[in-house]
């Protein structure tokens, strides 16, 4: 959950400061081979990475009421936690010890400091006359992430087993840039405008875009990173009354793509007779976890 609150400087001008709240949850197997292993849970919240966000519209707005652009920029900073631990045995199911939760996307904060970089802008369609009043938008935001890695085990060194050479590099988790990219369309509902308590009824199709690059813009990408995107398509509804502005959505998955080389995850040792051999690398073994399906719920109160 995000909690913003934004102050409009001037017409073209504000800034908005933002909290995330976290409540994550996980769980996995272990041993995650054969007979025997047992599910645990693994849970992450608190208090995210609290971001300030400055952005001016390009055009007077009231000069351009129909269309606008806005460019902004802002800073992340290292407010969540990003070293959440709890009790788990390793990758064998034995040895319970306090442990680095994982994967590193449930923690509440990456440990970084972070510039953010954004764009967006909207079109009030006018002609056609069938399209009058439907609105087309688009949006896009980079965050930049110089600090390498943020000096957390990950689960390649937290679980405990023996790593071959192939994980040298992943030993502790990396402080990745970011980025969301969306487009979509709000359609003003037929039969609506005369009616007080639904004219504000409005629908939403949103397409969404978010990933993690596999090297960073600035600086060093080593550690374990979660490197792919996903693509969505969310059908939503939009509800004005007064001050209050209600948006809900539907985020549907239909593409993900995953680089297996920099999200794998080590497999048990393997035995032989002279002992316990590293774990090769196994490029079908990752922490990619996206959700197929989701619900967005936003409510905005202006005063």
């Amino acid at each position: 959950m995000d909690v913003t609150a934004r102050y409009r400087i001037s017409p073209r001008v504000s800034i908005a400061v933002t909290l995330p709240i976290a409540d994550n949850k996980f769980s996995l197997v272990l041993p995650p081979d054969g007979p025997g292993g047992t599910r645990h849970n693994i849970l992450a919240n608190g208090i995210g990475d609290v971001s300030i966000f400055a952005q001016s519209w390009l055009f007077k707005p009231k000069d351009h009421p129909f269309a606008n652009i806005a460019l902004g920029v802002g800073i992340k900073t290292p407010t969540g936690r990003f070293n959440v631990q709890t009790n788990l045995p390793n990758e064998n199911g034995l040895g319970y010890m306090k442990r680095v939760a994982f994967p590193p996307s449930i923690m509440p904060g990456d440990g970084g400091t972070g510039i953010i970089l954004g764009v967006e802008g909207f079109k009030n369609i006018r002609k056609p006359l069938y399209l009058r009043g439907q609105t087309v938008f688009a949006s896009a935001s980079y965050l930049i992430n110089p600090r390498d890695t943020n000096g957390t085990a990950s689960i390649n060194q937290s679980l405990g087993v023996p790593l071959a050479p192939n994980f040298a590099n992943s030993l502790y988790n990396s402080v990745t840039d970011s980025y969301n990219i969306q487009a979509g369309a709000s359609i003003k509902l037929p039969y609506t405008w005369d009616k007080p308590l639904v004219k504000g009824l409005r629908g939403r199709l949103v397409w969404g875009m978010q990933g993690i690059p596999r090297h960073d813009l600035i600086g060093h990408s080593d550690g374990l990173r979660s490197a792919g995107y996903i693509m969505s398509i969310a059908p939503g509804m939009t509800y004005a009354h007064g001050n209050n502005y209600y948006i809900v959505e539907v985020p549907i998955t239909f593409s993900r793509y995953i680089y297996a080389n920099d999200t794998a995850v080590a497999e048990l040792p393997i035995m032989t007779p002279q002992g316990p051999s590293p774990a090769p690398l196994n490029r079908t073994n990752n922490l990619g976890m996206v959700a197929p399906v989701a619900i967005a719920m936003r409510y905005v109160r202006t005063f």
